[in-house]
């Protein structure tokens, strides 16, 4: 120990070390790329002063009564994707990577938190501008609210298109039996096994995602993805990725594989066993995450 003091605990974490830093931010289980400028984490939080006359003029005291964390960050790389997933209102039915459509309308009125949020993944990165792997050098954060704060887009002669995004980062309730050390957190780094919280798993987003599944009648089964089947790599039916599992009772469990299979862009129908889908049946559609 030193004259003023224990030494405080020092750990490896390129997030904190040296006086320059440079970060790249994944969100919902998208690579943002690398900011164009500073990235900055900061506390927002609501004290209230406790005042007691006798104490005089100033608060005796100070209470915490709100908190926040917001990462406000710039990236310089605008493309459909990207301002889909920032901006609500934004979207886009096209699924054709050969073409760019889209529809600038509006959300008002809904919950973002609900709505809108997802994970959020900000990484050191090395000398060679290389984001780092390492769980040490990476912030993990469960419920974040991205906010654009700037220009849209921006045109000009000597001008870098640049989006200022403000992500507004909310305190996560985990659910029983995720942590026995806490009942909620904004997020984590390093091992969250050491830390006893619950890892942030990013989605599968390298394909086309299921949106929904629907019986469109007693034998076939509509499955509708985010994009389109058709223009994704190698996109094909393969009926082992699908099965349906039926049962008029619980002892009376069959699992169905589809006899065939017809893609139509973002749409694809499975054609199953006569009266697969019969009202006398409870069925739940099971897959595989792989797009084949």
């Amino acid at each position: 120990m030193s004259s003023v003091g224990g030494a405080v605990f020092s750990g490896i974490s390129k997030l904190f070390s040296g006086t320059l830093g440079v970060t790249q931010i994944g969100y919902k289980g998208y690579d943002l790329g690398k900011t164009t400028a500073d990235c900055v984490l900061t506390p927002d939080q609501d004290i209230k002063d406790i005042m007691y006359q006798q104490d005089g003029t100033k608060a005796a005291d100070h209470v915490r009564t709100g908190i926040d964390y917001v990462l406000t960050a710039t990236f310089g790389e605008i493309k459909t994707g990207l301002l889909i997933l920032l901006m609500g209102g934004i979207s886009k039915t096209n699924v054709n990577p050969a073409d760019d459509d889209g529809v600038i309308g509006r959300s008002l009125y809904s919950s973002m938190r609900t709505n809108e949020s997802g994970a959020l993944k900000v990484a050191a990165v090395d000398s060679n501008g290389v984001p780092s792997a390492s769980v040490q050098d990476i912030f993990n954060f469960y419920e974040v609210i991205s906010i654009i704060t700037g220009d849209l887009i921006n045109w000009g002669a000597d001008t870098q298109r640049n989006l200022a995004i403000e992500f507004r980062i909310k305190w996560h309730k985990f659910d029983t039996g995720e942590s026995t050390l806490y009942q909620g957190a904004f997020g984590y780094w390093g091992d969250p096994s050491t830390e006893d919280v619950p890892a942030i798993v990013w989605p599968d987003v390298d394909g086309p995602r299921i949106v929904s599944a629907t019986a469109i009648s007693a034998t076939e089964l509509e499955l509708i993805f985010n994009e389109s089947l058709v223009f994704a790599a190698g996109a094909a039916f393969a009926a082992p990725d699908y099965m349906v599992k039926t049962y008029k009772a619980v002892e009376d469990i069959e699992f169905l594989a589809p006899s065939g299979g017809v893609i139509l862009a973002t749409k694809l129908t499975l054609t199953f066993a006569a009266d697969s889908f019969d009202n006398a049946y409870i069925s739940e559609f099971l897959y595989d995450r792989r797009c084949t």
